[in-house]
């Protein structure tokens, strides 16, 4: 008996296996999934919020801002009444331009403002640390009104937290509003929008 031939080199082989196919697909995909994850998956990716400094201005749909050094102080600037009360604040402050087409207020603008104190990481509360907020123009401060297109300087305080350490660091991220068609009612109006900027600003004492 004579052995059988073997093949010869370069010979044409039979078709692959279905399981082979599946799996070569199956680890192309698991592969694109690895790789997109870490990105945020297959969705589209938005920019990133960019971080400026004290000085440097950004402009929403209803607000352009450009914040000034914070202080830090030991006396209430802003009382509604008498003299200033000793205590423990923060000072924000803004030339801000109202950029929509109605009057907006310093109590609008507080919405869109967002601090964070550091150190302790600790973010202040519109409603319960807020104690202020004003226009300073010809050295009167009860004024609320943003009119549109009028440039303007803003003071905002807040009180600092009882337990935490005195600020050195702010953090401060502004929110965009946007202008849409009622929602809850027939009128038009501001709905918040996305973040805009984060500021990274030293406190001055």
């Amino acid at each position: 008996m004579t052995a059988p031939e073997s093949s010869p080199a370069g010979a044409r082989r039979g078709p692959l296996r279905p399981w082979i196919i599946v799996t070569a697909v199956l680890f192309a995909l698991g592969t694109v999934l690895a790789l997109a994850w870490p990105a945020g998956g297959l969705r589209e990716q938005r920019d990133e919020v960019p971080h400026r400094k004290a000085g440097q201005t950004t402009t929403g749909h209803r607000f352009a801002i450009k914040p000034y050094k914070p202080r830090y102080v030991t006396k209430d600037p802003g009382p509604a009444l008498g003299d200033p009360k000793p205590g423990r604040f923060l000072v924000l402050e803004f030339d801000v331009r109202n950029v929509g087409h109605d009057t907006a207020s310093v109590t609008h603008l507080a919405e869109d403002l967002s601090p964070v104190l550091s150190p302790g990481g600790r973010a202040l509360d519109r409603f319960k640390d807020r104690t202020a907020g004003f226009v300073v123009r010809d050295a009167h401060t009860d004024r609320d009104q943003l009119q549109p297109g009028l440039p303007e300087r803003v003071m905002m305080v807040y009180t600092v937290p009882a337990g935490l350490p005195d600020p050195t660091n702010v953090t401060l991220t502004f929110r965009d509003h946007v202008y849409q068609a009622g929602f809850q009612t027939d009128l038009p109006e501001w709905l918040p929008g996305e973040n805009l900027a984060v500021y990274d600003l030293v406190v001055g004492r």
